[in-house]
């Protein structure tokens, strides 16, 4: 029935989307052995047809509206998978925001899921694995979306994606802190190095060769195969560019646990944009990037030195004897593989510590600046235990139901009620959060589906007795910025503080709010915002609505269709949806006129595949 709806639709609706191209992705993921900083364990890369995999995955780049497809194989043998588009709203396509459990079941192993969503919001961001922690062991990417009338549109783009890595799989090493926790405030797991743009440099003096290798599967030992555990001196990094020349860096933090700051030996960054959202331009030297947050910063080459070449350095907030590096190379010097002699982070510069000071513009926005009146407010209290490593919000840890929210919200339409951390909000709503961190460790927290108001940000105070006094909403509302305050999908608590959001309801779906430690989202940091459950838009021709799915079954029923006829619909799926956005009777047809376009809708579908293998051709060491 649903087929031939689409390609009804479609044939009705095909002029309104001769503006937008289809960018069209096929990935298998894979096991490898790699080193990206000269250490060599397994790594999940993306095989994007090639034939050699790509760390981090390949870049998705399209322009504002475009129809976004990528089909992801999970060629993983024992684990299941899924991929969140980190940034897009994924309006009116909740069923692509790539949350396990949540949006959708798992890509089981040598299985296969399309997701197809529209290119929007405008901005820097990336996507990662949801399931688990799998993204620290590498799978994530660049995905940039371009604004077509982008006022810095003239500078060279210079996208760089950041994190920490280690040399433990990230589930090995979850279960280490499970069985020996450790109290929070610790760093754990110890930062080792950082790869920038996939590439770093470990020392490997450091390393206990025998002992890692005992540490290794003989899986992994047999991949490694006569290759060193470690490779000195791997090449970081490296930026050419030309003297007096502006360029825009795309900083992305897609750490697990650690935040940055970053910073450009000898140059001043002005900040330009923060999650995609345009702001009044800033300078600084240093800036905190935390967890999921993305900076577009603005740098002029006007500092060349005798060897030419300048540290690009992102220093663990914490420590900053803890840093890794790029290389800022003019191309005018001689040498093309000079380096920076070793130095500390240069002291006494100015710095951002958070959005507060950054100021959105009314550059190309859908969004109002000034905030609405919030007519609602939830509470958040996020604490973990360190007897164990609980991680909880509003003293409950977060279980997630082998059913997904979304799915159980469409297809009963009703609210999941029987979760913990589930809260149920009406189409609209002008929903304000207070998010009370008691703990002397700060937690970055993002919101699926939406961008939010930055109203504020403080410290506790501490009475005489120890007690804290917390945030009230009525007594402490003289202390928000209901004026312009930044706008973004990704803030950071600070230790011992609370901040203060809001966001407007306008997107039906069910959304996670979590902690982007991966950690401590792992243990259980995590909410939901369940929106207008009746409001939920059917799910595309083939998607996976499996009611029998059990945890550790080898297939799902309900997806038994080939991947070419799944690919064959995509267009007319993507165009139906666009129709029903624009329709009349559409409930959300006011909505979808603040969009200039017709195209934001979405295909899907889930398949079955044997295609996909155990390991890949890596790069060159």
């Amino acid at each position: 029935m649903y087929a031939i709806f689409f390609t009804w639709i479609f044939l009705l609706t095909v002029s309104n989307l001769s503006h937008a191209a289809h960018i069209r992705h096929e990935w298998t993921l894979h096991y490898a052995a790699y080193n990206p900083d000269g250490v060599y364990r397994t790594v999940i890369s993306i095989d994007d047809g090639s034939n050699e995999f790509k760390f981090p995955g390949p870049t998705i780049r399209a322009q504002k509206n475009d129809i976004i497809e990528v089909i992801v194989h999970n060629g993983l043998h024992t684990e299941i998978t899924s991929i969140h588009w980190h940034g897009i709203h994924q309006l009116y396509t909740p069923w692509m925001d790539g949350v396990s459990y949540t949006t959708q079941y798992p890509i089981l192993p040598l299985h296969s899921f399309n997701y197809t969503f529209v290119a929007n919001p405008v901005g820097t961001h990336w996507y990662h694995s949801h399931t688990g922690a799998q993204y620290a062991d590498g799978l994530y990417g660049i995905l940039i979306i371009e604004d077509p009338n982008d006022p810095y549109k003239k500078f060279p783009d210079l996208p760089l994606i950041m994190t920490e890595w280690f040399h433990r799989y990230a589930i090995d090493q979850f279960d280490i802190l499970s069985i020996h926790p450790t109290e929070h405030h610790h760093k754990f797991p110890q930062f080792l190095s950082g790869v920038m743009n996939g590439k770093g440099r470990h020392n490997c003096s450091l390393i206990d060769q025998p002992l890692l290798l005992l540490n290794m599967t003989e899986q992994e030992q047999n991949q490694l195969g006569d290759k060193l555990l470690c490779v000195p001196n791997r090449p970081y990094e490296r930026f050419t560019v030309i003297y007096n020349e502006t360029y825009r860096f795309r900083l992305i933090a897609a750490g697990s646990e650690f935040n940055y700051k970053f910073s450009i030996d000898n140059h001043e960054l002005t900040v330009i944009a923060i999650d995609g959202v345009y702001v009044e331009p800033y300078k600084v030297q240093q800036l905190w990037i935390y967890i999921g947050q993305r900076y577009d910063v603005l740098v002029t080459m006007n500092q060349r030195s005798t060897l030419g070449v300048h540290w690009i350095r992102a220093a663990i907030t914490a420590n900053d004897n803890n840093q890794f590096y790029a290389i800022l190379h003019y191309n005018d010097t001689r040498n093309g593989t000079a380096e920076p002699p070793q130095s500390p982070l240069p002291p006494n510069q100015t710095f951002l510590l958070n959005s507060m000071s950054l100021v959105p513009t009314n550059v190309n926005t859908d969004f109002s600046l000034k905030p609405p009146a919030f007519n609602e407010t939830l509470t958040v209290n996020v604490t973990c235990l360190p007897q164990d490593h609980r991680c909880t919000i509003n003293s409950v840890i977060n279980k997630m139901s082998f059913e997904p929210t979304l799915y159980t919200m469409y297809i009963r339409g009703v609210q999941q009620t029987t979760l913990p951390n589930v809260f149920n909000l009406k189409l609209n709503d002008h929903v304000m959060i207070v998010v009370n961190n008691f703990q002397d460790f700060g937690h970055p927290f993002h919101l699926h589906g939406h961008s939010f108001y930055v109203l504020g940000v403080g410290k506790y105070n501490a009475s005489g007795t120890g007690e804290q006094t917390v945030f009230d909403p009525v007594r402490d509302r003289h202390t928000l910025n209901f004026i312009n305050p930044p706008y973004r999908d990704t803030e950071q608590v600070p230790e011992l503080s609370y901040i203060v959001i809001g966001f407007i309801t306008n997107n039906p779906g069910s959304w996670l709010f979590h902690c982007h430690i991966a950690w401590d989202m792992e243990a259980g940091m995590i909410a939901v915002f369940n929106v207008a459950a009746d409001k939920i838009p059917p799910p595309p021709v083939n998607y996976p609505l499996v009611t029998d799915y059990q945890p550790g079954s080898s297939s799902t029923s309900g997806s038994n269709t080939n991947t070419s006829s799944a690919n064959s619909t995509a267009a007319a799926q993507a165009a139906a949806a666009a129709a029903m956005m624009m329709s009349a009777n559409n409930p959300w047809a006011a909505y979808a006129q603040q969009w200039n376009s017709g195209a934001n809708g979405i295909g899907s579908t889930a398949t079955n595949t044997t295609n996909g293998s155990s390991s890949s051709t890596a790069p060159s060491s």
